[in-house]
């Protein structure tokens, strides 16, 4: 389908010329930008990769290794999880029983 064709048949005057009859659009076509990854609509590259907070925990752990400095994980074996962390306030409690008799 030729569609320059089309518009000259609605009344268009051709390339150079805006598609309202007084002249005031715009003269070129817009521009559009192709999205070529997977990673979704809306979704920067960037910020996908910089999102990974497991990757960003992993290099610092290998940062760390052979400099002496004690890593977060032997600080937990050490201390337990009790010095906080993110399932250190929560309390165990009792199991909730069934409905189904044995």
């Amino acid at each position: 389908m030729d569609t320059g064709a089309y518009l000259r048949k609605q009344g268009w005057l051709g390339d150079g010329h805006s598609l309202d009859h007084t002249g005031k659009g715009i003269k070129r076509p817009l521009l559009v930008s192709k999205k070529v990854d997977v990673l979704g609509v809306g979704l920067n590259k960037h910020t996908a990769v910089s999102d990974q907070w497991w990757l960003r925990a992993f290099d610092q752990g290998l940062k760390a290794l052979g400099t002496g400095q004690e890593s977060v994980l032997s600080q937990v074996q050490k201390h337990g999880v009790s010095r906080g962390g993110l399932y250190g306030r929560f309390v165990k409690g009792d199991g909730v029983p069934g409905t189904i008799g044995s």
